[in-house]
């Protein structure tokens, strides 16, 4: 997956995002979809991301970034201000979306994947982020466009506190020497 940055971003307008958002060391927080757009750019700080974790709350029909409630169907109201991250990512890579139910929205995902080229690895069940599960299957979408879905998430979008210091450095300097 490269050198790129590793962000948490977690959307923390009530009790549960505000318990995750106590318990994640650099994270970054936000209240609607604007502020999370404007707030991973602003975390980046030039570089770009290998993995980007989305933590808001979900549904069977989309996920909720505070009031903006994204689905399939008013998916083209949003795809301006999401589409914002696509420079953001580096080539391969991934967006753990982590959230309720939403890997059961395979046209969402397919658009999310369409729109920034990256895999989607997304829970069909209920998720918990604070044991970093889901209660279902989880649904993948490689970034070249590959759907399998496994009851396992993949190693390489879990949370990993050594894996995220390191990735912080190496984009760092990656990104002072133009790579």
């Amino acid at each position: 997956m490269g050198v790129g940055a590793e962000i948490i971003a977690i959307e923390d307008t009530d009790s549960v995002g505000w318990v995750e958002s106590f318990t994640t060391l650099g994270e970054v927080t936000f209240q609607n979809l604007r502020g999370f757009v404007n707030n991973v750019i602003a975390a980046l700080d030039g570089r770009t991301m290998s993995l980007l974790h989305i933590q808001v709350h979900g549904s069977p029909a989309g996920v909720w970034f505070g009031p903006d409630m994204v689905t399939d169907s008013n998916f083209s109201t949003f795809s301006a201000q999401l589409g914002r991250l696509t420079a953001s990512f580096r080539a391969g890579a991934w967006v753990d979306l982590r959230a309720c139910d939403v890997g059961q929205n395979l046209p969402l995902l397919r658009l999310l994947h369409g729109l920034w080229g990256v895999g989607i690895v997304a829970g069909r069940g209920k998720q918990n982020n604070l044991f970093d599960a889901n209660l279902g299957r989880y649904q993948l979408i490689t970034p070249r466009g590959d759907e399998d879905t496994s009851l396992f998430v993949p190693p390489w979008v879990e949370y990993d506190t050594g894996r995220r210091v390191t990735r912080a450095a190496t984009s760092r300097i990656a990104n002072y020497f133009g790579l």
